[in-house]
């Protein structure tokens, strides 16, 4: 997750190869069974790991279950920024040569849209189907009316925090009846400074660890403090930034980051493991770092504690993943849909569960969670759930997630203040998303 698209190339995709998409091979699906048909399926990661493993073994059940239907699945893997299945992608996308089903970053889903380039699958999916999966899967798989990406999992990104530095700090750790710190025991912003000034004065160094690069790990993982300030950084219509990603709720949640590296709480660089050898007492990572902290460091006592939030009521945490998409060029939309749903269906969201520690996708399964069913892994599950998620839905959403990392690494580096910061920003948004308007 933290590698994502480069700036460069959604751009590109977005603004340059509308034009190019062949949608003259769109047809209605043969109703001759007999009819020998073929769906190519690209994803992003390995045969060898989990998630490929998954696609593989969905695709032959597809092929069980559908006579004269062949899936090939290809496995392209992306590496560092995404090259490798971002750069044939891109290339096919230029030629007209997309497969029936792609992997895509959720969060770029209104970009693939505004180019034309994804089937909507609610026109062949019923409803019944679509109201199996997580809300939302399906909202960040949506753009407007219709659903154009799933997935059979989620993820949801926690708070770090060392339990033997708090205590020995002398920080309260909030707990219900039965000892958990629970969504609604959050710490506010002031709260949060409140103790991690104290932690500081402890331990004599930047007590929280953030990656403070400018990447698209700020969207992902840092959002979401601006978000529990009921701020927002685009309008609905996904274009206009002037107003919401320097209004005052937002401004006031930037302000408070900028606090946090001002007063010396997060180190201005990243530091190698600075949590897993208590060099930090809390840390902004993603899920996947459990099974690091589980397997190479058995004795750091660690758990998780909720995102702080600016506005009670408005909490927020990170969601997200690569989901799967029909594209436009298929010759059986019927036939691809359906496919698409098989991928991502029960069975796989139990799988990626068992097998890789993610949070199913489907309603049902969540009270049957065995992964997810106790603290502090149901804290992710309860923020998934429960928090708010508002992520922009926008074509322009690569520029959005590029400027927020520059306000991010600016912030981090004290380069300029928060309020020139924000309004290059602003400019440099408004400046794109004109080509729209």
């Amino acid at each position: 997750m933290k590698k994502l698209f480069s700036f460069f190339m959604i751009s590109a995709l977005i603004f340059g190869l509308t034009a190019c998409t062949n949608s003259t091979n769109n047809s209605a699906d043969s109703t001759n069974d007999n009819e020998p048909k073929e769906l190519t399926v690209w994803v992003h990661v390995p045969a060898e790991d989990q998630e490929g493993k998954n696609y593989d073994l969905r695709a032959k059940e597809f092929e069980e279950q559908h006579k004269n239907v062949k899936v090939n699945v290809e496995h392209i893997v992306k590496t560092g920024e995404g090259s490798g299945y971002n750069d044939r992608l891109n290339a096919a996308i230029t030629t007209g040569d997309l497969p029936d089903v792609i992997t895509l970053e959720s969060v770029y889903t209104a970009s693939y849209v505004d180019s034309d380039l994804l089937l909507p699958l609610n026109e062949y999916l019923g409803k019944d189907v679509i109201d199996s999966y997580l809300d939302t899967i399906v909202k960040a798989g949506s753009v407007g009316d219709d659903l154009y990406a799933l997935q059979s999992f989620d993820l949801s990104a926690p708070v770090f925090y060392n339990v033997d530095l708090f205590k020995a700090a002398g920080i309260d750790i909030p707990a219900d009846e039965n000892g958990n710190w629970t969504l609604d025991l959050a710490w506010s912003y002031d709260e949060f400074l409140k103790n991690t000034r104290i932690l500081k004065e402890f331990m004599g160094q930047e007590p929280v660890h953030m990656y403070p690069d400018n990447n698209g790990w700020q969207m992902y993982a840092h959002s979401p403090i601006i978000f529990s300030n009921d701020a927002q950084l685009v309008g609905e219509n996904g274009l206009d930034t002037d107003g919401y990603l320097n209004s005052e709720n937002t401004m006031e949640a930037l302000n408070f980051i900028n606090t946090l590296f001002r007063e010396g709480i997060v180190s201005p660089t990243a530091r190698e493991n600075a949590f897993a050898t208590e060099k930090a007492a809390i840390s902004f990572e993603g899920p996947w770092v459990i099974d690091v902290l589980t397997k190479e460091y058995p004795d750091l006592n660690w758990s998780l504690m909720p995102y702080p939030y600016g506005k009670k009521g408005h909490n927020s945490a990170p969601h997200g993943s690569w989901y799967v998409a029909a594209t436009k060029n298929t010759k059986y939309p019927e036939l691809t849909a359906e496919l698409i749903a098989h991928l991502t269906n029960k069975d796989s969201a139990k799988a990626m569960e068992e097998d890789a520690g993610l949070i199913p996708g489907h309603k049902e399964l969540l009270a049957s969670s065995k992964t997810y069913s106790e603290y502090p892994r149901k804290l992710m599950l309860d923020q998934l759930v429960e928090t708010a998620h508002v992520k922009p839905t926008s074509p322009i959403f690569p520029v959005l997630e590029d400027v927020l990392g520059d306000i991010i690494e600016g912030i981090a580096l004290g380069s300029d203040s928060v309020e020139n910061l924000v309004q290059d920003a602003v400019d440099k948004a408004e400046r794109e998303a004109s080509r729209f308007k």
